[in-house]
């Protein structure tokens, strides 16, 4: 995707004149378009996005739209180019070309192939790679040909005991879980399904064989990519005390992107999804401190003007790259379409999109 620049009649547009015409776009386009739009999006897109979702409920949402000619989705790259493997028969545009993913980025292709022939080799055992859905399409590729399936947030945990479970019974018949790229995630998830912090190691891929030694690869069950969430690593464990102190009675809950520390501090932990179930089914619950992206807090916030529901933490939890997607450019990609000449189309090579299928239609099989 060659990135292209925005005219500037449309920077300089007021948000009034952006809705109508988003909106008049929108209905000339009809059933032919759809939005897709991620919950950590602001609420001026949100405003406008046909489905709204978390990473696997938008790509469950992608496999369903036989019919559709175009999908502006409004996420990030990862995003897009998974719903271009998933809906294959669609044009996909991604409304800014800066709006990528720096835990994504963390991972590279060439890279996981020999991490995992490195730790299969090492260990002499059946390795499952399960790969977040946050990755690049290319490493999603790596983990299907190696016999592994991406995950979300929402659905890690059936992943991972897919992973381990005998072939007999329909799993993978792993002996050891490589866990990629978020090493928070993996650790988090792991505990949760009753194993030990022991029972992982970090793996650097900046180190030869990630840093880590034969009898450390032997010992353990879950090898994780070393890579995290910029948005979620902030929150401290601190914070959760500090709101403690000032609001007894308060509920926390973080995403498991967070660190380990964090997670075992708060009261529950959960993906995007869940944590909107928490807050949407608890009406007894009044005071929340919530460890995730802001925008979706805030639109809970909204959403139940009766409680107290803000971020943990003091400062906005922003992801920047997300924040790329505005009403400039979701009008802007909207008239390209309209006019036959789309801006920032996501096209994910066929050689790469084959294997990259295979690891996301197991992720969907399995959630």
């Amino acid at each position: 995707m060659q990135a292209q620049q925005i005219p500037a009649d449309y920077l300089t547009a007021s948000r009034e004149r952006l809705r109508e015409r988003i909106a008049r776009r929108k209905g000339e386009l009809g059933s032919r378009l759809v939005v897709l739009g991620h919950h950590y999006q602001n609420d001026d897109v949100i405003a406008f996005s046909d489905f709204v979702g978390d990473s696997l409920k938008l790509s469950r949402q992608a496999t369903s739209l036989a019919g559709v000619q175009s999908i502006v989705f409004c996420g990030v790259h990862f995003m897009a180019e998974s719903a271009n493997v998933l809906s294959p028969g669609a044009t996909v545009v991604l409304p800014h070309a800066l709006a990528g993913c720096a835990m994504a980025d963390m991972a590279e292709d060439s890279a996981v192939a020999t991490a995992i022939a490195e730790v299969t080799a090492a260990g002499g055992e059946r390795v499952v790679p399960v790969t977040y859905v946050n990755s690049t399409a290319a490493v999603k590729a790596a983990t299907g040909r190696a016999g592994g399936a991406c995950c979300t947030s929402s659905n890690v945990r059936n992943v991972l005991a897919w992973a381990l479970a005998p072939v007999a019974v329909g799993g993978a018949g792993g002996d050891k879980i490589f866990a990629i790229p978020d090493q928070n995630l993996g650790l988090n998830t792991a505990v949760a399904m009753g194993f030990a912090p022991s029972d992982c190691v970090v793996y650097d891929p900046l180190q030869p064989r990630g840093g880590l030694d034969v009898e450390q690869i032997r010992a353990a069950r879950f090898i994780l990519w070393r890579g995290h969430c910029y948005v979620h690593q902030q929150f401290t464990p601190d914070q959760i005390r500090a709101v403690r102190q000032r609001r007894p009675g308060v509920r926390v809950m973080v995403h498991p992107e967070c660190p380990r520390e964090v997670v075992a501090l708060a009261d529950d932990a959960g993906s995007t999804e869940r944590i909107i179930r928490a807050v949407d089914e608890s009406p007894a619950i009044r005071d929340w401190a919530i460890g995730t992206e802001s925008n979706l807090v805030n639109r809970l916030a909204n959403r139940h003007a009766d409680k107290h529901i803000h971020t943990l933490g003091d400062e906005p939890a922003l992801c920047a790259q997300m924040g790329y997607v505005d009403l400039p450019h979701l009008l802007w990609s909207l008239d390209a379409l309209a006019t036959g000449a789309p801006v920032h189309v996501i096209r994910v090579p066929q050689t790469i999109a084959d294997d990259a299928r295979v690891a996301l239609e197991r992720m969907i099989a399995i959630s």
